[in-house]
């Protein structure tokens, strides 16, 4: 698979070193409005072409799929245009920010029969997927409660897009996603009950915030994201029969599993120290399976993301 990637930035710096550790991914191009960007990220990472312009890229013959790390209010018009030039399209979280963005995505993926995945590595981490497991498997009984963490501190800048909500700004958008992402692959549907609880700066952007979501069972999960504050982020699962920790849940390399007294009785640990790769791994056999969504990072996860958050920014719902 070569794939062009769009928006030569710091997070488009990890992806493209960790597409050396996949085999059969190549980067065939990176494409930046300013030329000399360009041409410095693909001198440091030896891409063969530099770009200086998006539509070369999602033009070139040569490129199967792109990549798309921009800031968040273009992915939505960048994905749209991979899309309908057919290439297969990994867009960083979140995909969108709103649910008819999300919807129309999906929607123009199914029509032209091409592949599309939002950038959620956290669905494709081993750790993740085992916890996934056990909880299928019954070994946590029934569940009552889910938490989850992602907070770090961000100084304040009115310039930069963290803190402006034109360009998809906020601590929901940006570390919320994957609270609620984590909290629907444990529960494996969407919650009868949302609340949330927001602090708003002074750019009009949610610094910090909590969601509280009930499901159908009355499991309760509370998510709570910020971009002012850092906390531990970690997640815990816990059951009628036992519990499941997980220590910085979004990057997680190791899973445990506890009775009710507190005893281990399995672990899960992924050597892997860049869950990109894992991210990138699942879009290539995806691709190379010729599916249109990857397991784990399905269409209806973030279809379903996209919806509760703009729930949360409109304060939940009973």
């Amino acid at each position: 698979m070569r794939i062009g990637i769009i928006g030569p930035g710091k997070i488009a710096e990890r992806f493209a070193a960790a597409c050396r550790q996949v085999e059969g991914v190549t980067v065939f191009a990176a494409a930046s409005s300013s030329k000399e960007r360009a041409e410095a990220f693909a001198e440091k990472y030896h891409i063969p072409h530099a770009l200086d312009s998006y539509e070369k890229l999602w033009e070139m013959p040569e490129i199967d799929a792109v990549y798309i790390s921009s800031i968040n209010s273009r992915h939505y018009p960048m994905a749209k245009a991979c899309l309908e030039a057919k290439k297969a399209v990994l867009c960083e979280k979140p995909m969108c920010i709103s649910p008819e963005q999300a919807r129309n995505l999906v929607a123009l993926a199914k029509q032209q029969q091409v592949l599309l995945m939002e950038g959620m590595w956290t669905a494709t981490l081993p750790c993740i997927q085992k916890a996934a497991q056990w909880i299928r498997e019954g070994r946590l009984g029934t569940i009552n409660y889910l938490d989850s963490s992602f907070s770090f501190f961000y100084p304040k800048e009115t310039t930069g897009r963290l803190f402006d909500r034109k360009l998809g700004g906020g601590a929901l958008l940006d570390v919320g996603v994957y609270c609620l992402a984590f909290t629907l692959l444990m529960m494996e549907q969407k919650p009868v009950s949302v609340r949330s609880c927001l602090q708003v700066g002074d750019t009009g952007v949610d610094e910090m915030g909590a969601a509280l979501l009930q499901f159908e069972n009355g499991a309760v999960a509370n998510c709570s994201f910020g971009v002012q504050g850092k906390a531990p982020a970690d997640a815990h699962i816990y059951g009628s029969q036992g519990q499941i920790c997980l220590k910085e849940f979004f990057c997680c390399r190791k899973a445990e599993l506890y009775d009710t007294a507190g005893n281990l009785l399995e672990t899960e640990e992924d050597p892997q120290e860049d869950g990109f790769v894992h991210e990138i791994r699942t879009f290539y056999e995806t691709w190379k399976s010729k599916s249109l969504e990857a397991p784990g990072a399905s269409h209806q996860l973030t279809l379903d993301c996209a919806g509760l958050m703009d729930e949360i920014l409109r304060g939940g719902y009973e």
